[in-house]
């Protein structure tokens, strides 16, 4: 196999030829045993130069250095014809190369079709080494796509025609990439990987349908949406979500492996993503009886029905969370700092102090507890206080605006206002071209009949 000008990779042969010497010739006791103890150790050292060899290579293309990965891969493959993880990792190589204009000059690769070949070939042998390798069948489909690819670019296939040609119908070059992402499946049949790029690529031709079911059995498999990168965050397609909805629902049967209160919280997560907070809260509520330790699903729980307003509702999912002790010491300083906010809305200022400073106390570095904590301190008229902890948050946090313009707020309210003046003025000094800063400290200066000062 030709590699360019200069560059030819010859695959080795599968004999069994022996460097032995002839049946007739005599060989002492002593004699036969060195030489058998030199053979291994000549065996030993090839086996170790050739795993070091791919070793290296593997580790310079991971890096994303497929110029100095080449000769070790190439030298890897040629001199075993054993192992077929060289074969895979050069195969990706020149797959990952095909648009690799710098790699295939450095290489005098005179088109990249050649690195087509490269790949095929590298993937074939490695079936021949390795028969059952779905590696090897997901890198032919990778190649089949680039391929086609490719040929696109070099005009081989007309792409008026191809928009021409009927939905329903796969070409030769689409069922090859389907067929070997199948037979990738068929030997890994858990890796939800494969069903979501098998799923990508149903997409990417128009086929909806069999594009959802893909994915949809590649969430069934992996029921956690984080690994799922074609589900978005926001605004998820009508029939994508009811695809992953029911494809988690059936893994709550299906997936023996996977703990059920998490299925219940992912799909708590995928109606949260979707803005159905109702179901989303009847699913949390499902992860809550499932679980062992329902702790953290309560605060999440309780999280949600905050942004909800139903305050009271909130409060006792976040009591249940903390009755457990179980618990960060972070995440129960976010369940005080939620009663802390819950306490406030109600006008209870005296147990808002006490669950923020709970809070504090758990979660020392968050500038937000006491930016809350200053605010209830100033409802109380604990003036000192509240200045105090406006002032711990500025140091926390000396970037963040709010914490200023809090306190000046604090200032102008209890007519300090040559203080407030003072911070408004270090505040625009921070951030000279903002034009809400530069009325705020006009409006400070009208206020103490010093308009001209603005």
């Amino acid at each position: 196999m030709t590699g360019g000008t200069g560059h030819q990779i010859h695959f080795p042969s599968h004999g069994t030829g022996s460097g032995l010497p002839p049946a007739g010739t005599r060989w002492t006791v002593t004699g036969g045993a060195l030489a058998v103890s030199v053979l291994a150790a000549f065996l030993l050292h090839v086996r170790a130069g050739v795993a070091a060899s791919a070793a290296a290579g593997a580790e310079l293309y991971n890096g994303g250095q497929p110029g100095l990965a080449y000769p070790y891969l190439t030298q890897a493959v040629a001199r075993t014809s054993l192992h077929a993880k060289p074969c895979l990792d050069l195969g990706d190589l020149a797959v990952w190369t095909i648009d690799d204009g710098v790699f295939q000059h450095f290489y005098h690769f005179d088109e990249a079709r050649t690195l087509v070949r490269l790949a095929f070939l590298s993937y074939v042998e490695a079936l021949k080494r390795q028969p059952g390798s779905s590696k090897a069948w997901a890198g032919l489909a990778d190649l089949f796509k680039k391929e086609r690819i490719l040929r696109i670019k070099e005009g081989t296939i007309d792409l008026d025609t191809l928009e021409q040609e009927p939905a329903g119908d796969l070409e030769e070059e689409d069922r090859l990439v389907v067929e070997a992402y199948r037979r990738a499946i068929r030997f890994e049949p858990n890796n939800y990987f494969y069903q979501a790029y098998l799923g990508d690529f149903y997409d990417e031709r128009g086929f909806r349908g069999e594009a959802l079911a893909s994915y949809g059995k590649a969430i069934e498999i992996m029921p956690d949406l984080s690994w799922h990168y074609y589900v978005p965050e926001k605004e998820i397609p009508a029939d994508l979500y009811e695809a992953a909805r029911l494809a988690l629902g059936r893994a709550v049967d299906s997936n023996p492996l996977f703990p059920k209160d998490r299925i219940w919280l992912n799909l708590a997560a995928l109606a949260e993503r979707n803005g159905d907070f109702d179901t989303a809260i009847s699913n949390y509520r499902k992860a809550i009886a499932a679980a062992a330790d329902p702790s953290a699903y309560l605060q999440m729980l309780g999280a949600r029905l905050f942004e909800m307003k139903r305050y009271e509702d909130a409060e006792s999912a976040l009591k249940d969370a903390l009755a457990r002790d179980t618990l960060q010491p972070k995440t129960m300083g976010t369940i005080y700092a939620i009663l802390g906010r819950c306490a406030m809305i109600r006008n209870d200022n005296r147990s808002a102090v006490d669950y923020l400073k709970q809070a504090r106390w758990l979660n020392p570095t968050g500038s937000y507890i006491n930016i809350e904590l200053a605010q209830a301190y100033e409802a109380l008229g604990m003036l000192d206080k509240a200045e105090t902890e406006y002032e711990a948050a500025i140091r926390l946090d000396p970037s963040r605006t709010s914490v200023y313009t809090s306190l000046i707020d604090m200032f102008r309210r209890t007519h300090q206002i040559n203080r407030a003046i003072t911070l408004a003025k270090k505040l625009l000094e921070m951030y000279p071209d903002n034009e809400i800063f530069k009325e705020q400290l006009r409006s400070l200066n009208r206020e103490m009949g010093r308009p001209e000062a603005g």
